[in-house]
């Protein structure tokens, strides 16, 4: 009998988490991805850098071709210091696997995630020059995207981060 039920809710957890996998957006799968990149090993301290470098601003943009892969991954405002913290290869890499299939629903479709990602405990981010280039960058023009994909720009998402040391 406790065999049966142990059976019984295994099947429901099961159910669940892939009924809960297939609500996934692309958008949650891409936002997962960059998580991941940034908590490998090797992560910058904040603290080490001055207060200017202490937000991180740039968007993700994920084109998905005719056949739901993903075609191309690109990340605006590039550098090293941000790809010291977000790992531009793994995050590509990790996307373009597209482990749960979420992307194969939304062919030919183009995603721009803007994020921003802040030192955890500094509300204050200082403006200079190059932050607010970074942020004409955020959304780029239209006519760069290709008129034939539907272009599906998302909300900010804002990451609060804390000081990594290994």
């Amino acid at each position: 009998m406790k065999l049966n039920i142990l059976f019984f809710l295994s099947v429901i957890t099961l159910t669940f988490s892939h009924a809960k996998a297939q609500n996934l957006k692309p958008e949650d799968q891409i936002y997962s991805a960059v998580l991941r990149g940034i908590l490998v090993e090797g992560a910058i301290p904040f603290d080490n850098l001055p207060k200017e470098k202490q937000a991180i601003l740039f968007s993700i943009i994920v084109k998905i071709d005719n056949l739901g892969k993903v075609d191309k991954v690109e990340f605006t405002n590039p550098s090293n210091h941000s790809d010291s913290l977000i790992r531009y290869t793994q995050v590509t890499n990790e996307i373009k696997r597209d482990k749960k299939n979420i992307f194969r629903q939304y062919k030919n479709f183009i995603y721009v995630l803007p994020i921003l990602i802040t030192k955890d405990g500094n509300s204050n981010i200082l403006i200079t020059p190059e932050f607010l280039a970074d942020f004409e960058k955020l959304i780029p023009k239209k006519d760069q995207f290709d008129k034939s994909k539907c272009l599906n720009i998302t909300r900010t998402y804002s990451l609060k981060i804390g000081d990594i040391h290994y």
